[in-house]
């Protein structure tokens, strides 16, 4: 196994997680088991997946290169622990990543099997459409618990739009923020996180 407890928890710059991140998904990718163990979401992948390639995305956006990032595991509300160069603890992030999981992971097992997954048809944007449902059903329940002390991110990965859809891709995400503005979150501040490299402020 590639990754282990004590490969997440390490405090690093954001520039480092994301490097870490990039340098373990090279690694993988050129280890067949070890892919087809990550497309599982086994052993320490689901987290990996769902929650440090996120924050890794958002570290490297929103804070200094001073700051040290520590990932924590477990289900203890959050899921880092942002350090300032002093030692002194500026942050917890808590990272959701809303979406179809028991979909993704049948088309991982049919990934896995077959070499290739479910096919889909449809106009471009309507993965996103069908995304946001999911996001703003997961952000209402996540509005019922108390994370006063975190900043709350909110992550998704649509398939990027196609030329000439762009617009269409954009106002997309505008709703979805101006919806997710609507909700009522016991957090320090929220955001909407477009993966890799987007990042829109919704609370705070």
């Amino acid at each position: 196994m590639m990754l282990t407890p004590s490969d997440i928890e390490q405090p690093r710059s954001p520039r480092a997680l994301r490097e870490f991140v990039l340098a373990l998904k090279d690694a993988v990718r050129a280890d067949d088991n070890e892919r087809h163990r990550g497309m599982l979401k086994k052993d320490m992948y689901k987290e990996f997946l769902d929650e440090i390639v996120p924050l890794s995305c958002f570290a490297v956006l929103k804070y200094q290169e001073s700051c040290r990032i520590l990932p924590v595991l477990g289900n203890q509300g959050f899921d880092a622990v942002v350090i300032d160069e002093s030692g002194r603890e500026i942050d917890r992030i808590e990272m959701t990543c809303p979406g179809d999981g028991a979909e993704k992971a049948r088309d991982a097992r049919l990934t896995v099997k077959r070499g290739y997954g479910t096919i889909h048809m449809g106009k471009p944007g309507d993965d996103f459409d069908a995304l946001i449902p999911r996001v703003l059903d997961t952000c209402r329940r996540k509005a019922m618990r108390d994370y006063t002390d975190c900043t709350l991110v909110v992550a998704i990965e649509p398939l990027s739009p196609f030329a000439g859809f762009e617009s269409r891709y954009e106002a997309q995400i505008s709703a979805l923020a101006h919806d997710l503005g609507l909700i009522e979150f016991k957090a320090k501040r929220v955001f909407l996180l477009v993966l890799p490299d987007k990042l829109v402020s919704v609370h705070g």
